[in-house]
């Protein structure tokens, strides 16, 4: 297995986990997890609003 493989399926296997909303703890490193973010609206200079949807983002908790 080269080192582009073994990225692919550890990006894989992460991106597995995260789809699912499962958190993700890799030791000596931190852990992935997914937290939601509502609705919300924003306003722009010229004074338009936008409504900006809805999104799962992914956090990174660095391991202390």
């Amino acid at each position: 297995m080269t080192d582009k493989t073994a990225e692919q399926e550890i990006v894989a296997i992460l991106a597995g986990h995260l789809k699912k909303h499962s958190q993700v703890q890799i030791s000596g490193l931190g852990t992935f997890s997914i937290t939601h973010q509502k609705q919300k609206q924003q306003q722009e200079k010229d004074g338009r609003i936008i409504m900006k949807p809805p999104a799962d983002i992914i956090v990174f908790t660095p391991e202390n």
